[in-house]
């Protein structure tokens, strides 16, 4: 009986210390948070090359800015503007880069719906794009 207790205390300690290393802190999760509410207010204003010009260097090394804008054109051009985004979760990851967080939200767009994927560079109180990505079936 004793060695079934034990089981279970390492399986909690376990699961524990993988929780707290896949989740990120609630400091670093409102950064993105907001950085996720700004890349919206700049889409719905149709502000896509600041965006880009915003992102991290790592991001504009992997995506190349007419095509970026371009995709943010078709999106908004299919989906409309964003009407509402709430986050489904949030993983922290130390890297050699610096902390990195990743953000899935459920999004609302004024002609459909779909999930977003952000991952930010978080320095300081600053996050920026690391890379974007969404899908809806209507696009």
């Amino acid at each position: 009986m004793e060695i079934a207790s034990n089981r279970k205390l390492v399986l909690v300690i376990v699961g524990l210390t993988l929780l707290a290393s896949s989740s990120c802190s609630s400091a670093e999760g409102k950064i993105a948070e907001a950085a996720v509410t700004q890349f919206h207010k700049q889409y719905n204003a149709g502000q896509f090359q600041e965006i880009y010009s915003q992102a991290d260097e790592g991001f504009k090394k992997s995506h190349n800015e007419t095509d970026f804008v371009a995709v943010l054109e078709a999106l908004r051009h299919k989906l409309g503007t964003v009407n509402q985004s709430s986050p489904r979760g949030s993983r922290g990851n130390a890297t050699t880069l610096g902390e990195m967080v990743t953000l899935s939200c459920d999004i609302e767009f004024a002609k459909g719906k779909g999930t977003e994927k952000f991952i930010f560079l978080i320095s300081g109180e600053n996050a920026t794009l690391f890379d974007y990505s969404v899908d809806s079936p209507q696009f």
